[in-house]
């Protein structure tokens, strides 16, 4: 079973190349798990806006239904009626509503390693313990080498 060791190689890289994939790979459990958190923050996001649409569908339908509401709306824009006079204090808050904020966007994360680079992970972890067993062989050999054999004593009685 000197070579058989050889043999185990080729497992070894199948095994390294589906332990990254299984955990790390595509479809495996860390990309899972980024999925999932993703898809919590998207559905926060889509509470938020939802939030946002009915704040605006509530303006909409006072400016839609409510002169006095408009007057309102419209002396916040900057508008008057004839005869108005409008004086600007500067430096006091509360003058003009702030923007709105729409709703962020999300992306989804790239993975941080591809199907190629497990192959050449799996690959380099492959050679290395070639080259072990190889190292291993080759000491092991020097070492019980015949040419170096110890020296028998032999006593003429």
């Amino acid at each position: 079973m000197k070579f058989g060791k050889y043999l185990l190689i080729p497992w070894l890289i199948l095994a390294v190349h589906t332990i990254l994939s299984v955990y790390n790979g595509t479809s495996g459990v860390v990309p899972y798990r980024e999925l999932m958190n993703e898809r919590q923050r998207i559905l926060e996001n889509l509470e938020k806006l939802q939030n946002i649409n009915r704040e605006l569908e509530g303006t909409m339908d006072a400016l839609l239904y409510d002169p006095e509401a408009i007057r309102i709306r419209a002396r916040e824009l900057g508008y008057g009626t004839s005869g108005e006079r409008f004086i600007r204090i500067v430096g006091l808050s509360g003058g003009r509503p702030a923007e709105l904020r729409p709703g962020t966007i999300r992306t989804a994360i790239q993975p941080l390693l591809s199907g190629k680079s497990y192959r050449v992970i799996s690959l380099c972890v492959g050679l290395l313990f070639f080259a072990l067993f190889l190292a291993g062989d080759m000491f092991l050999n020097r070492v019980d080498s015949p040419d170096q054999k110890e020296p028998h004593l032999h006593s003429e009685f």
